[in-house]
C-alpha cells in the first residue's frame, strides 16, 4: 500500500472545557481512508481513531495545552501518511465564588476561586457601567478595581484565560453599586420647640440619591428616609441635643455612604405664667413656669427701661431683680435656654411699674 497523503485544513471547530472538536480534508478522492489522532499533553500521550474527517475529543483538563496529529491511514491502519498537527489550549474553567471584598467610594475589590488546581491562568476583568465597557487584567484570584464613579451600578465578569490570554472560560458576573459620597453642608435652616429643618449638599452630580437621617437623643435611635437634600424631622423633644446623621444610599438603601453628623439642640418651650409675686420702690420678684418637665434650663431675663436694656442669667425659676429705679415701667422678658444658653426658647414678657 502507498502512504495516504497528509491530511490538510486541520482546524478546531469548537474549543470547551473539557472537550475539542477537530476537522479536516484529504486530497485523495477515492480513498476510504481512517483516521488515527494523536492526542499529546506533555509527557501523556494516547490514540483516538475515527473513520470520518472530524472527530470530538473529549475527556481534556480544562486550560490545558494539547498537541493534536491527525494521519490519514489504510491497511487496516497499518499503512499512514504523514501527520498533521495543531495546538490547542482547552477552555479554563468558569470562575466561582466571585464576591465583593470591600466596596469605596471608587473602588472595588473582588475576589474568586479556581476549580482547576494545575492552571496557571490569567483573569481578564470587564466593567461595564451603562454604554462604557473596559477590561483590566489580573494574574492573581482578586483584583482591586480604581476610578469608579461614586454611587454608581457596575457589572464586573471575570474570565480565566491561557495562551496570552487568548483562550477564556465562560464568565461569571456581579453586580455592585459603590459608594455614595459622604454628604457636605450638612447644617440646621431651622430650629423650632419640637422639630428642625436640615439640609445638605453632595457632590456626585450623575447619582440619584435617597438619604438615611439617623436621629439619636441618648439611648433612642431612629431612622427617616428623604428623596431630597433636605428634611423636616418633627416630633421632638423641646431644649434636647440631639445627633442627626445623614448618609447617602443607592440600591434601594442597600449601599451607604459616610455619614455626616450635626449636634442640635430643640429650642426649650416658652415660659408659662410669669408674673410679678413682689413689687417693691427699687426691686421686683418675678417667677414663671416650664412644661418640659425633663429639661435642666437656664434662664435669661431681658430687663427694659426706655432704652435701656440688660440682661441677666439665672438657673432657678423666681429671682429677685434688684438696683430698680423708683416708679419707673420696667418690661421683663424671660427666655429658657440650653446648650450654654446659645439656644433659647422664645420669650415671654411682663410689664411691671416699680
Amino acid at each position: 500500500f502507498t502512504e495516504p497523503s497528509r491530511v490538510h485544513d486541520l482546524r478546531v471547530e469548537h474549543v470547551g472545557v473539557t472537550s475539542v472538536n477537530l476537522t479536516w480534508s484529504v486530497s485523495d478522492a477515492a480513498s476510504n481512508y481512517t483516521y488515527r489522532i494523536e492526542v499529546v499533553n506533555g509527557t501523556s500521550v494516547w490514540n483516538l481513531t475515527s473513520s470520518l474527517t472530524k472527530i470530538e475529543i473529549t475527556g481534556l483538563i480544562p486550560g490545558t495545552l494539547y498537541n493534536f496529529t491527525v494521519f490519514a491511514a489504510v491497511n487496516d491502519s497499518q499503512t499512514e501518511g504523514e501527520g498533521e498537527s495543531i495546538p490547542v489550549y482547552t477552555k479554563p474553567s468558569r470562575v466561582h465564588d466571585l464576591k465583593v471584598e470591600h466596596v469605596g467610594v471608587t473602588s472595588v475589590n473582588l475576589t474568586w476561586s479556581v476549580s482547576d488546581a494545575a492552571s496557571n491562568y490569567t483573569y481578564r476583568i470587564e466593567v461595564v457601567n451603562g454604554t462604557s465597557v473596559w477590561n483590566l487584567t489580573s494574574s492573581l484570584t482578586k483584583i482591586e478595581i480604581t476610578g469608579l464613579i461614586p454611587g454608581t451600578l457596575y457589572n464586573f465578569t471575570v474570565f480565566a484565560a491561557v495562551n496570552d490570554s487568548q483562550t477564556e472560560g465562560e464568565g461569571e458576573s456581579i453586580p455592585v453599586y459603590t459608594k455614595p459620597s459622604r454628604v457636605h453642608d450638612l447644617g440646621a435652616e431651622h430650629v423650632g420647640v419640637t422639630s428642625v429643618n436640615l439640609t445638605w449638599s453632595v457632590s456626585d452630580a450623575a447619582s440619584n440619591y435617597t438619604y438615611r437621617i439617623e436621629v439619636v437623643n441618648g439611648t433612642s435611635v431612629w431612622n427617616l428616609t428623604s428623596s431630597l437634600t433636605k428634611i423636616e424631622i418633627t416630633g421632638l423633644i423641646p431644649g434636647t441635643l440631639y445627633n442627626f446623621t445623614v448618609f447617602a444610599a443607592v440600591n434601594d438603601s442597600q449601599t451607604e455612604g459616610e455619614g455626616e453628623s450635626i449636634p442640635v439642640y430643640t429650642k426649650p418651650s416658652r415660659v408659662h405664667d410669669l408674673k410679678a409675686e413682689y413689687v417693691g420702690v427699687t426691686s421686683v420678684n418675678l417667677t414663671w413656669s416650664v412644661s418640659d418637665a425633663a429639661s435642666n434650663y437656664t434662664y435669661r431675663i431681658e430687663v427694659v427701661n426706655g432704652t435701656s436694656v440688660w440682661n441677666l442669667t439665672y438657673t432657678v425659676n423666681e429671682v429677685e431683680i434688684t438696683g430698680l429705679i423708683p416708679g419707673t415701667l420696667y418690661n421683663f422678658t424671660v427666655f429658657a435656654a440650653v446648650n450654654d444658653s446659645q439656644t433659647e426658647g422664645e420669650g415671654e414678657s411682663v410689664p411691671v411699674y416699680t
